[in-house]
C-alpha cells in the first residue's frame, strides 16, 4: 500500500515483528532487535499510533513484574495471616476448654469444701455432746482446776 509517496506495509500484520515477553503476553514491535533509540531520534517510530518506544516497552514490562512481585507479596502476606487466624482460633478453643475443665474443677472444689466444712461442724458438736454427756467431763474439769 502507498500514501503520499511513502510505503507501508499490509493492514493485516503492519509489518511487525511479534514479540513474547516475560509474562506471556505478545506485543508488535515494529523495530528489530538490533535498533536502538539512544539517538534520540523518533528513527524507531514508523506509525505513531502502532509503535511502542523500547524505553516504553521496558518500563511496562518493569511494571507488570513489579505489580507481579507486589500481588505475590499480598497473597504470602494474606496466606500467613490466614495461618495465624486458624493458629489463633486453635489455642483459643484450648484455652477455652481449659478454662472450663478448670471451671469444673473449682466447683468441685467448692462443694468438697462445703461438704467438709459441715463434717467438722458435725464433729465439733458431737464432741461438745460427748464432754457433756461424759461422767468423766466432770472429773476432768476439777482436774483443771486444780493447783
Amino acid at each position: 500500500m502507498e500514501i503520499s509517496g511513502a510505503h507501508f506495509p499490509a493492514p493485516g500484520n503492519h509489518g511487525m515483528i511479534q514479540n513474547l515477553n516475560t509474562n506471556g503476553f505478545s506485543s508488535y514491535n515494529p523495530v528489530s532487535s538490533t535498533s536502538t533509540s539512544d539517538d534520540g531520534n523518533d528513527q524507531n517510530q514508523i506509525l505513531p499510533g502502532f509503535v511502542i518506544d523500547e524505553r516504553k516497552q521496558r518500563r511496562m514490562v518493569s511494571n507488570r513484574e513489579s505489580a507481579r512481585r507486589s500481588r505475590m507479596r499480598k497473597q504470602k502476606h494474606l496466606d500467613e495471616l490466614w495461618s495465624l487466624v486458624v493458629h489463633l482460633r486453635t489455642e483459643n478453643h484450648s484455652l477455652m476448654k481449659k478454662l472450663n475443665q478448670l471451671t469444673e474443677f473449682q466447683q468441685q472444689l467448692l462443694q468438697e469444701n462445703v461438704k467438709l466444712k459441715e463434717e467438722a461442724s458435725d464433729f465439733r458438736r458431737m464432741i461438745a455432746d460427748i464432754q457433756m454427756c461424759s461422767p468423766y467431763t466432770t472429773h476432768l474439769r476439777d482436774l483443771e482446776e486444780a493447783p
